[in-house]
């Protein structure tokens, strides 16, 4: 009777190739994946440099040397079983993962498709081990000859599994996939060296080095490198570390940002959706940054035994996670990237003709002698016959103070230490627009707009009300009914506290009618009625344009706007000197909450540059 129900079963055991293959299926997606396997077993080995040869963007051929710690025969031959691995020992070792490596599939998954060659020789050893494997098959294992490290040779992937090896992409595509990983190892792995060539054609050859910096020139040019500044936030069992770009350096897709956590590359929502967020309140996010990221914490607060790949890892406090990427984020744009830079470029025009000067007196010959440097019209740079032919723009200056320095009036300086601004004094405005001031170091050009939009955005949002630039609400002596239309009712009605917040005070009178009982006191002399208008009017158009009611922080952002002092607004000294008294207390001095820019600085250094003030002059 067992005989018979053994023959009418229809559940089979597997053998063990088959078996292998199943998992190559989960871990060896393509000839990148090889690599990635490879690569992170060398870095655990220890290697301080690691080559990667590839051959048809790795579907011909795949080798990876390094001279890490190496194996005995024993270990080697062992690690080609499935599940063999020295970098845990029980379930529980799978919470306090130090190793990229921690499962033992990759050597047996990869050997199960592919012709597989092992050459492996340990420091202490006098001869290495070459193991080949053919199709999960071992074929060899032998003495021979081999420096310390180990090198692995992978040929001919997936020719045993004819429907997999249809799916792999062209050549380039997946020679970009492998240098897209190298790169990303890299920025995680800057004191370690990598080589990669392609076809006998190098490509990558980064001798490692103590200075981040250099990984990042490496990976993404020396020029992207030098407009990225540093992040760091530390706390007890978590740090976040890495570099940033600048507002002033973007791209059109998330291709330029890596995360990493505990030095392995990853894919987590709460990493991405933290670094976004944080970004999105600085600047405006049509572009994305460029990133390198790095969380380190503790082994036992992440689970990374959650995908196949080992790309994804779940945190079991994601909210301390998300709060310390946010801020190292905020702060490193904050103290050293949001504020823009002006390099004045040279761009001259071409030279005349030279002239010939006829003197008085000296008659044709002598006007053959004498000509002028050659020289062109100061019209020819800046069009003077079009300038003076219309109105001036007005400038106004402080006037100069008594002190050689001029640096000697406290009362006129703000301070921005916290910013890397430093101390700031008000020189004037130009053209009703901006406002010019003056730190230590630079030359500054603020957008009065922009400032008094920033400095309404936080007041409102924080319900501050004691400053001279803050949301004072005024209470009108007869209040005013405020007739809407079915839509924009809707969104009022919705939107109430965000429009007290913002100085405008309305009582539901009945209907689509609203009562008006107090009003931002800045704009309590203008049209203040149309100005509301114009808000609500704004807030409903979104609201249908997005098929979503607007959010109560949009909402603000909208109101801090349409009250903000406006381009060709006069102010007076001590106008523009409290407007960025209260710039400068803001958590965000740098941009609108829209995202542009604040201020422009032109450093000293540059000026003197320029004017040729820097050398033996």
């Amino acid at each position: 009777m067992p005989d018979e129900e053994n023959n009418d079963s229809v559940v089979r055991l597997l053998d063990d190739n088959t078996a292998n293959q199943i998992a190559a299926g989960e871990v060896v997606e393509r000839p990148s994946s090889v690599v990635k396997e490879l690569v992170e077993n060398s870095l655990d080995a220890g290697a301080s440099r690691i080559e990667v040869e590839l051959f048809e963007g790795g579907k011909n051929k795949i080798v990876v040397r390094d001279n890490g710690a190496g194996m005995s025969r024993a270990d080697a031959v062992l690690a080609l079983q499935r599940h063999a691995t020295s970098k845990i020992r029980s379930a529980d070792d799978l919470f306090s993962i130090h190793t990229l490596g921690f499962r033992g599939e990759a050597l047996p998954s990869i050997a199960s498709v592919s012709d597989f060659r092992i050459l492996t020789k340990r420091p202490q050893d006098e001869t290495g081990t070459e193991i080949i494997v053919r199709a999960g098959e071992l074929a060899d294992v032998r003495d021979a000859a081999a420096p310390d490290g180990t090198q692995i040779t992978v040929e001919n992937l997936f020719f045993c599994v004819p429907a997999r090896l249809k799916f792999l992409k062209t050549t380039q595509t997946e020679l970009n996939h492998a240098t897209d990983f190298l790169h990303r190892l890299i920025l995680a792995y800057h004191t370690i060296g990598f080589r990669l060539t392609h076809d006998s054609h190098e490509l990558i050859a980064y001798p490692g080095s103590a200075d981040p910096r250099q990984a990042l020139a490496t990976v993404y040019g020396r020029d992207v490198a030098r407009e990225m500044v540093p992040l760091l936030y530390e706390s007890p069992g978590l740090t976040v570390r890495g570099s940033v770009s600048k507002p002033s350096v973007s791209k059109a897709t998330r291709s330029a940002q890596a995360f990493f956590v505990n030095g392995r590359h990853v894919r987590s929502r709460t990493v991405q959706h933290a670094f976004d967020a944080a970004f999105s309140r600085l600047m405006t996010t049509e572009r994305h940054p460029v990133v390198a990221l790095f969380v380190e914490i503790s082994p036992e607060l992440v689970d990374v035994n959650v995908h196949p790949a080992k790309t994804e890892v779940r945190f079991t406090r994601d909210g301390e996670v998300y709060a310390a990427i946010s801020r190292a984020v905020e702060s490193a744009l904050l103290t050293g990237g949001l504020v823009p830079e002006v390099t004045v470029q040279a761009s001259l025009p071409e030279l005349s003709q030279p002239t010939t000067l006829t003197m008085p007196g000296m008659g044709e010959r002598g006007s053959e002698r004498l000509a002028p440097p050659l020289r062109t019209s100061l019209s020819n740079y800046v069009n003077l016959e079009s300038a003076l032919a219309s109105e001036p723009t007005p400038v106004s200056f402080v006037p100069p103070s008594n002190d050689p320095g001029g640096f000697e009036q406290p009362s006129a300086y703000i301070g921005f230490d916290g910013y890397r601004i430093g101390r700031l004094r008000v020189l004037g405005q130009s053209r009703n627009t901006y406002i010019i001031a003056e730190t230590d170091d630079a030359l500054l050009l603020i957008d009065q707009h922009i400032a008094h939009e920033r400095v309404l955005y936080e007041q409102m949002m924080n319900g501050a009300t004691d400053s001279a630039w803050g949301v004072v609400t005024q209470h009108l002596a007869v209040p005013q009914t405020l007739d809407l239309s079915p839509a924009d009712a809707r969104v009022v009605q919705e939107r109430l506290g965000a429009l007290e917040r913002s100085g405008f005070i309305l009582e539901p009178f009945g209907g689509e009618t609203f009562m008006v009982r107090a009003v931002p006191a800045r704009v309590a002399d203008k049209p203040y009625l149309e100005i509301l208008k114009e808000i609500i009017e704004e807030l409903t158009q979104t609201s249908v344009a997005r098929r979503l009611l607007v959010a109560h922080e949009s909402a603000i952002i909208m109101a801090s706007c349409k009250m903000a002092v406006k381009k060709g607004d006069p102010l007076t000294m001590d106008e523009m000197t409290r407007l960025l008294a209260d710039l400068a207390q803001m958590r965000n001095p740098f941009t609108c909450p829209h995202g542009r820019p604040i201020l422009l600085a032109l450093s000293h250094h540059e000026m003197d540059r320029k004017f040729h003030r820097i050398g033996p002059h």
